[in-house]
């Protein structure tokens, strides 16, 4: 399968700590690996770096042929967009916004008219139960509502590589399935999948586990 993401030695260092040192990671399209580990080992930092929102303070993350984090800030930002969709441990949603229109609102700017980045947030939110919360303000979703919506959100644009931090840590049992089933399906059409999970359950699911200690893989 072809690599959809390479990283190179990739060191985050915060003051005289190296919160990641030196992780290397290969990771092909339609593969999951779970990243699983201790609390502040540096698995949140590592996907942030993946995830193009943190600047590595040495190493490379090659994403379609390019080192990255080399790239101008606004092209950059393209191939997030494009590339990545990237699930919060915090939701991070748009709370001014409804259900719809926070998952609808990547597909808009990737280019697509409102209709059609509407149906496909339709789509989603119908697939996670959320179609009569649709028009709710993200305010007023519950957690597990709105982890939900975050997910959609990460995967309307079709993302190559998917990136979820605790994807499942707000959620029943039975949401949690239905997350992953999402996740694993997203997988199954040839996105690359990375979890952070301290769930054994959902690393069980990933075709292989990865797992770092003091910032180590």
């Amino acid at each position: 399968m072809p690599t959809v993401l390479r990283c190179e030695s990739l060191v985050r260092r915060l003051g005289e700590r190296d919160v990641v040192r030196g992780a290397s990671l290969d990771l092909d399209e339609a593969e999951s690996i779970a990243l699983v580990g201790p609390s502040g080992c540096g698995k949140t930092t590592l996907l942030q770096m993946i995830g193009l929102l943190d600047r590595p303070t040495a190493g490379r993350v090659v994403l379609a042929g390019h080192d990255a984090w080399s790239l101008s800030d606004a092209v950059r930002a393209e191939l997030r967009l494009a590339w990545i969709g990237f699930v919060f441990q915090q939701n991070n949603l748009v709370e001014t916004l409804s259900a719809r229109e926070n998952v609808a609102l990547p597909a808009w700017r990737l280019g697509a008219s409102r209709r059609e980045a509407e149906r496909s947030a339709d789509a989603l939110l119908d697939r996670f139960g959320l179609t009569a919360r649709r028009d709710a303000p993200a305010a007023e979703l519950s957690v597990g509502e709105a982890q939900r919506v975050a997910i959609a959100r990460a995967l309307v644009n079709r993302p190559r590589l998917v990136l979820a931090d605790e994807p499942t840590g707000s959620l029943d049992s039975a949401s949690a399935d239905v997350v992953m089933e999402a996740l694993t399906a997203a997988a199954a059409l040839g996105a690359a999948l990375l979890v952070v999970t301290h769930d054994p359950r959902i690393a069980a699911r990933a075709g292989r586990t990865v797992s770092i200690h003091d910032g180590r893989l």
